[in-house]
């Protein structure tokens, strides 16, 4: 028989472990795709099949966390498991994913369209430190289309006004196109649920497809203080401006 000494012993141990497991559970399904050593993009990737069947798993990138990924598509566009998501980080070092894969319309039939929804939070540790996201950042890649053609890709974000839109064209003379986009955010948050609208048209009579292979998302933070702090902040500064006063 255990004493009850020995009972609460046992009971610490047994809850310590259980700690440990679930922590390295969750850690365990997330997946780490930070590119490294300056690199654009992760050398590993992960279907987008592999995420939406896993509701609790996700991607790491840097200073963020994605996860609650889901697909649906019409027509030309890929399956999930044609679609691989990679780390990606941007120009200006800003973390993100990118999308690599045959996103298109066929001529001929209708247009195809393809949804992708995930979240983007900023990580644990960025968010003791009052990290927050206050940007959004599209980039369009690999895009072609025959004539009287094109392919767009609008961004929208759950509770938010903002926008994003990237496009090739080639409706009408020549070819018209915005490859990137770029918002700020009014009010700065710590997660955005975002959702990625990709829709292509290729003309009944075109040769080529109107197309994209690689759609990359980038999310600038910015430090963010809170109301204690900056508040403590400002009575510093009236003290010093006090204490100068009294001085002189």
């Amino acid at each position: 028989m255990l004493r009850p000494a020995t009972r609460a012993v046992t009971t610490a141990v047994a809850f310590a472990m259980a700690v440990c497991l679930t922590a390295a559970a969750a850690s365990a399904a997330l997946i780490d795709l930070t590119p490294a050593n300056g690199a654009i993009n992760s050398v590993g990737s992960v279907t987008l099949a592999d995420l939406q069947s896993d509701p609790t798993g996700g991607i790491v990138v840097g200073d963020k966390i994605f996860t609650g990924f889901s697909y649906s598509r019409l027509g030309d566009m890929p399956l999930p498991a044609e679609i691989n998501v990679l780390g990606f980080k941007d120009p200006s070092g800003n973390w993100g994913v990118s999308f690599h894969g045959i996103f298109q319309d066929l001529p001929g039939g209708s247009a195809s369209d393809a949804l992708i929804r995930f979240a983007v939070e900023v990580s644990p540790a960025g968010l003791q430190q009052g990290w927050q996201i206050t940007d959004a950042h599209l980039f369009l890649g690999g895009a072609g289309a025959a004539d009287e053609s094109f392919i767009t890709v609008d961004e929208t974000f759950l509770g938010k006004n903002e926008t994003l839109n990237a496009y090739y064209s080639t409706v009408g003379p020549g070819v018209n196109s915005k490859l990137s986009d770029s918002t700020i955010f009014t009010t700065p948050v710590t997660k955005l649920f975002v959702t990625k609208d990709i829709y292509a048209n290729a003309a009944a009579g075109a040769f080529l497809p109107a197309r994209a292979t690689v759609i990359d998302q980038s999310f600038s933070q910015t430090l963010i203080p809170e109301p204690a702090t900056m508040a403590l902040a400002g009575m510093g500064g009236m003290a010093m401006v006090a204490l100068r006063r009294r001085r002189s």
